[in-house]
């Protein structure tokens, strides 16, 4: 080959390897000018991000301050309608800033500018008493002449912070009571009322009207100054602007970072053509990323022949319907489609046989039986028979449109099933809607009422110019927080009395379009309200006609709040406002109440405190008093008591109770009398047998002729008949001898023993067998010894006289005790005498009754009253062998603790 030749070819070769270096060069350019671009694009996406950021911080910022707005407006309504005391002003306002941290002060200035209440209670710049200053009179006098909430202009308080107020004015009627105020930290409005994720990504200022800086929501200075957004709070944040300025992230790469990555790349290409490598390389990383987009795809992407059978599917039909891509190759679309919705998809199908691309929405069928909602969009490509599908699942949103739909139904079912009355007008006073309820309530239809101008065709024409004068107030916006009461007129010509409440018709632009209004049926209620303040008048008549004297008082500060005329007579017509103790009202001590009425809730109503018996500090005079804890009509604790005057019943139950011991000392003393001879008697046995051992011993000592064992032996018999003796004295001293009742543990056994001991003398006489039944293990009772003594002895007297005429074998008595389980002992005494008739049973313990005929009567009125007296009861019934039974139960020891416990 020649020179020339050679050369040629070389000059070819070199132009070859220099073209793919050139498509490197021209291709860096490209891809640093598009860097640049990028950089640009994204620099104003992150102001775009800043400025949505920004415009939904203020959003945020707004809805805090009209929340704030709307307690100031609910507190404002509930001092009109005099609801609110200084208390709970208190409460609710420290519960509000405890809430809502960015706020510093709430309080409450009247008309004349002068703070009455402030919260919370330990501030040092809003005081009770303070005047509003000058930065301060400007919103208040907006405030009370725009009727609605003003900001002021910030500005620096004394403890050199940023602050900024809001007032809302309070009125009862055209009435202008003041204004209830916030003050707003401007420093804490802007570290406080955003979300930490907002702070990590922009620092926030709040920046005055004169461009000075308020306050920021953070120290950091590694700011990023060209991506920021400033935006307006005026209204209502009295000329604040608000600035975000986007952070640095820490370890954020350096912009020229793309650049040495594109030359760095151009170098390597240049590399890698220079070793023949570059074609090869690049063809490996475009498959690639083509495979990582189809297999990476959250949308379901697919190759479905025009067959309809699937060629290739990615991972993603897996993760949506549960089927692996390799388990779908070959089978056809129509195997998943829901049946009812395989008529419509075949119909796309064929569309895409005339190479027109489609797009629907079906059901198909998961792996695990369930369906699911896909949107399909499918493109054909006729010269290669496929079609390439994609996919998205719209179950999430089918679900939320179902719901909506759903909602929507029920809030119109429940619009028509309310008993209020809805009718709303538009700016002009035309009603443009009524419900049903509306339409019930007036008697007219809806197309009779929608549309239609004042006056109404519901308005009585008595009442019209009342009526379109509170429209006229309506449309101003001046109807009362209350509402309005209205006489309407039906269709048929009937009246009835109505409550309208007024409130704003606002669209979704927040633009007010017309006044909805609430309206209820209140004939019903005028009417038992009437009744009920009738009841009130005579529940009022009824109390001060009372003979006690009745008084409600505050559980907590023990003031009179009611108190019947009878009340006021005893401690003065002034009483009310006074408290208990003050008025010197005969009362318990704290704890002789059964609980401590300061301390129970509502939930413990109504609940029993004292019922019992006092003595008047001043007057001497005895009241038995009743106080019960209950809910008073605002929702307080009261206790409210009713003494009743018990002076003169005392006074009777004294001098009863003095002639009752009287009566039973005579019943003993007539007992032991009619018994004095055969006391005598069983007294003559002892001391003649004690005289006979005595003057035994001394002949026996005088002859000389005597043993000590005999002579032992006849003292220790004369030292037995002197015990005995002296036994039946001091049980006859015992039972006639004047004492007070006292109520101890008694073995039962050892009265019956004594009792029985006494009669037994007339028994013998009489020739009466008696058989005593008392078991060993039986308690003891709780009761006066001497007292039971004299019922049995009685009981056992009675059985006596009534088997005098028996014949010998029948003269039976039986004394029986036995235990009616652990708390009660029953004694009985069952005689088979002639028996008690049923007349004379009825009149049995009425005193001076007896069937005796010198009988005095007062025997078994005496009893019963004893076993009363020990919380017992005497019964009589008859005897199935003939007679009577009188039996009477006593309280053991241990239901005697056990009362004590309880009271």
């Amino acid at each position: 080959m020649s020179d020339s030749a050679q050369s040629g070819q070389f000059a070819l070769a070199r132009w070859y390897w220099a073209a793919p270096y050139a498509a490197v060069v021209v291709f860096a350019l490209a891809m640093l000018a598009l860097v640049g671009l990028l950089q640009a694009r994204e620099g104003a996406a992150q102001r775009s991000a800043v400025a949505r950021d920004v415009q939904w911080a203020e959003q945020t910022l707004r809805l805090h301050m009209q929340g704030t707005e709307e307690f100031l407006a609910q507190l404002a309504r509930d001092l009109a309608a005099g609801a609110l005391d200084p208390d709970a002003f208190q409460l609710r306002a420290n519960q509000h800033i405890a809430n809502n941290s960015e706020l510093v002060n709430v309080v409450w200035v009247d008309a004349d500018e002068v703070v009455r209440w402030s919260a919370p209670f330990d501030t040092t710049e809003w005081l009770a008493g303070d005047v509003l200053v000058v930065p301060q009179r400007t919103p208040f006098e907006r405030a009370r002449d725009l009727g609605g909430p003003s900001y002021g202009l910030p500005y620096i308080n004394p403890r050199s912070n940023a602050v900024i107020e809001v007032f809302v004015p309070v009125r009862r009627g055209r009435e202008f009571l003041g204004a209830v105020a916030a003050v707003y930290s401007i420093e804490r409005m802007a570290r406080d009322m955003f979300p930490d994720w907002f702070a990590e990504k922009y620092r926030l200022a709040l920046i005055s009207p004169q461009g000075e800086t308020l306050a920021v929501s953070s120290a950091v200075s590694t700011l990023d100054e060209g991506v920021f957004y400033e935006i307006p709070l005026d209204p209502p944040g009295g000329g604040l602007r608000l600035r975000a300025t986007a952070l640095r992230a820490a370890g954020q790469l350096p912009q020229s970072l793309p650049t040495l990555v594109i030359v760095g790349l151009s170098v390597l290409v240049l590399w890698s053509l220079w070793l023949l490598r570059g074609h090869v390389l690049r063809r490996v990383q475009v498959e690639r990323e083509r495979d990582r987009l189809f297999n990476l795809s959250l949308d379901m992407l697919c190759v479905v022949g025009l067959d309809g059978c699937f060629r290739r599917c990615n991972p993603a039909f897996e993760r949506v319907l549960g089927y692996p891509p390799e388990a779908l190759a070959g089978r056809a679309l129509l195997e998943l489609v829901h049946a009812e919705d395989a008529a419509i998809t075949l119909d796309h199908l064929r569309l895409l046989e005339g190479g027109e691309a489609v797009s629907f929405e079906n059901r198909c069928r998961c792996k695990d039986g369930r369906y699911k909602w896909l949107v399909w969009n499918i493109n054909p490509v006729r010269e290669e028979k496929l079609v390439y599908a994609v996919a998205h699942d719209i179950t999430g949103r089918k679900a939320t449109e179902e719901a909506l739909r759903a909602e929507s139904a029920f809030r119109k079912a429940m619009e028509e099933s309310v008993i209020t009355g809805l009718r709303a007008i538009d700016l002009s006073g035309r009603i443009i809607y009524v419900n049903s309820a509306f339409c019930r309530m007036v008697g007219f239809s809806q197309d009779e009422l929608v549309g239609a101008e004042p006056p109404f065709p519901y308005w009585p024409a008595e009442d019209v110019d009342t009526c379109q004068r509170n429209l006229a107030l309506t449309l101003a916006g001046q109807a009362p927080a209350s509402g309005f009461e209205m006489r309407i007129r039906r269709k048929n010509g009937e009246r009835l009395d109505a409550r309208f409440y007024l409130s704003p018709l606002i669209d979704l632009t927040g633009k007010q379009t017309g006044w909805m209004a609430s309206v209820t049926d209140i004939t019903e209620p005028k009417r038992v309200r009437a009744a009920l303040e009738a009841a009130h008048e005579r529940f009022e008549a009824v109390l001060d006609g009372l003979d006690a004297a009745v008084f409600v008082a505050d559980a907590r500060t023990d003031e009179i709040l009611f108190a019947n005329r009878a009340f006021k007579n005893i401690h003065g017509f002034d009483a009310v406002g006074r408290t208990v103790r003050g008025v010197a009202v005969p009362q318990p001590e704290r704890g002789d109440y059964r609980v401590d009425p300061r301390g129970l809730a509502l939930v413990d109503l109504p609940r029993e405190l004292f019922d019992g018996e006092l003595q008047h500090p001043l007057s001497g005079r005895w009241y038995h008093v009743r106080e019960q804890a209950t809910r008073w009509v605002d929702g307080r604790v009261v206790r409210m008591g009713i003494a009743t005057d018990i002076t003169d019943r005392k006074q009777t139950a004294e001098i009863s109770r003095q002639q009752e011991e009287r009566l039973q000392r005579t019943g003993r003393l007539i007992t032991l009398g009619e018994m004095a001879s055969t006391l005598a008697h069983e007294l003559n046995q002892p001391l003649s047998a004690i005289a006979n051992y005595c003057m035994g011993c001394v002949t026996r000592m005088q002859s000389g002729n005597w043993k000590q064992e005999e002579l032992l032996a006849a003292m220790q018999k004369a030292s037995f008949q002197a015990e005995r003796a002296g036994k039946i004295i001091r049980r006859v001293r015992e039972f006639v001898k004047k004492s007070e009742p006292r109520r101890s543990a008694v073995p039962i056994g050892e009265v019956l023993d004594d009792a029985i001991g006494f009669a037994e003398i007339d028994a013998r006489r009489m020739g009466v067998k008696v058989i005593e039944e008392v078991p060993e293990d039986l308690p003891a009772v709780y009761a006066d010894r001497i007292m039971i003594e004299q019922v049995v002895l009685n009981l056992i007297k009675n059985a006596l006289d009534a088997m005098q005429g028996n014949p010998p074998e029948d003269r039976l008595l039986r004394v029986r005790a036995r235990a009616l389980g652990p708390l009660s002992v029953e004694v009985a005494v069952i005689d088979r005498g002639y028996g008690i008739g049923e007349e004379a049973r009825k009149r049995l313990f009425t005193p001076f009754y007896t069937t005796k005929a010198e009988g005095m009567g007062m025997g078994l009125n005496i009893c019963r009253s004893i076993i009363e007296f020990h919380d017992g009861r005497l019964m009589v019934e008859s005897n199935p062998e003939g007679g009577t039974i009188f039996s009477f139960t006593l309280p053991t020891e241990a239901a005697s603790v056990r009362l004590v416990r309880r009271a």
